[in-house]
């Protein structure tokens, strides 16, 4: 079985990697690629030799992972300095490992750039499609587009075969390796983490942003980790003139009449402020963590905070159940009805109704620090002995196998 994975990294990780490992570009496509998935350290960095080793012959194109595809094109002598030559570079790497499935993680990007369709156009025999549904892609309608859908979702699982579309669950995971590349010995500090984005352009991330102002507000051992929108000095300072020009104008008014004075008077003319939440809470965050850098922070807490997308429905499934449990954090996560089926309530794990539960069950945690490592080192437990990244691969190799036969 031949697998062709067509993937993608986070741009600003993928950034941070060579900026802060320079001489990196100068390696060899292998060489990064070795550096970048361990310094990606996930449950992915395994599915590689994990699928090897069940016979398996794997290869990857990353669109923007221009190094690593670059350095693979002039170790392969193929040259293309055309403009678009990463995707080109890829639709030669793949044509010539004549793939069996094409297993495509990141689906509206190589929908969007045309790589899917270019590259059926060049291979001489159809591969089976595969690809992955996690994160809101707009119209599921692309799905249709590929044989076999995986989702750690059920609820999106379900979507997509009412709608006559091939798809499967395939839950998350955490491989017990990564606590051996992780720093060892690490104290948990009787503090609770929240990791991930403070996008508020969605009413989901707003309703999540929204919580985590107010637990940070209740609650002092609350730090959070994540991109936020911070205002330039420029958006900053042009609305505190607009706010100062305003509230002279209110005085002014009640001595001259002016319609200009009467206009930037009322504060309903003033624009949205750039401050989107307060500026205390903007400030408290910290900065965003990715991979290692990130697990390694996240062993250091007691507690570990989790909040759905709801886009994944009532369902339990995201990443950071599994990353949480598997270093022995205390997950507090919101209630889904699934979560039984997974971890023990109240013994493996914490779980919240309402935004006054979380703050409720937060400080509880908080007061007892020994309560919270027990059911910590109780949930790791059951990750580690049902989750591991190799039942998941056990898993998706059975996917795949039916999908040839």
């Amino acid at each position: 079985m031949k697998i062709a994975f067509l993937s993608s990294i986070y741009p600003p990780h993928a950034e941070k990697i060579y900026r802060e490992n320079p001489h990196l570009k100068n390696k060899s496509s292998d060489e990064q690629m070795h550096f970048i998935r361990w310094h990606a350290l996930s449950a992915y960095s395994r599915w590689m030799p994990l699928l090897q080793s069940k016979g398996c012959e794997v290869i990857q194109f990353h669109y923007n992972l221009e190094n690593v595809e670059r350095a693979w094109a002039q170790e392969n002598h193929f040259h293309s300095d055309l403009e678009g030559s990463i995707l080109k570079i890829g639709l030669e790497k793949i044509k010539r490992f004549k793939p069996d499935i094409i297993f495509c993680t990141s689906p509206l990007s190589y929908i969007n750039n045309h790589f899917i369709d270019n590259l059926l156009d060049v291979l001489e025999t159809n591969p089976k499609l595969i690809t992955w549904y996690g994160a809101n892609c707009g119209d599921e309608k692309i799905f249709a587009k590929f044989d076999l859908t995986l989702s750690n979702s059920k609820h999106l699982v379900d979507k997509l075969v009412s709608q006559d579309i091939s798809a499967e669950l395939l839950q998350h995971s955490f491989d017990p390796i990564i606590l051996e590349k992780i720093d060892e010995g690490t104290k948990k500090k009787n503090r609770i983490a929240f990791f991930g984005s403070l996008d508020t352009k969605t009413e989901d991330f707003r309703e999540r942003t929204e919580l985590l102002h107010q637990i940070s507000t209740d609650i002092s051992k609350f730090d959070i980790f994540g991109d936020c929108h911070i205002p330039t000095f420029s958006e900053s300072a042009k609305f505190c003139l607009l706010t100062q020009r305003s509230s002279f104008a209110r005085t002014f008014s009640k001595i001259i009449s002016h319609s200009k004075l009467e206009y930037w008077s009322d504060i309903n003319n003033l624009p949205a402020s750039p401050w989107i939440h307060s500026k205390g809470f903007i400030k408290s965050i910290k900065r965003p963590l990715f991979g290692k850098e990130m697990l390694n922070e996240l062993n250091s807490y007691q507690i570990a905070f989790n909040y759905h997308n709801k886009h994944t429905g009532d369902n339990a499934c995201n990443m950071r159940i599994f990353e949480a449990t598997g270093l022995a954090c205390c997950l507090l996560t919101d209630y889904k009805s699934n979560v039984h089926s997974m971890f023990e309530e109240d013994k493996e794990v914490i779980t919240y109704n309402t935004n006054q539960e979380a703050i409720s069950k937060a400080n509880q945690l908080l007061q007892n620090p020994n309560i919270a490592k027990e059911i910590g080192l109780a949930g790791q437990k059951k990750t580690i002995s049902k989750f591991t990244t190799e039942k998941q691969i056990n898993h998706l190799y059975f996917h795949l196998s039916n999908l040839l036969n």
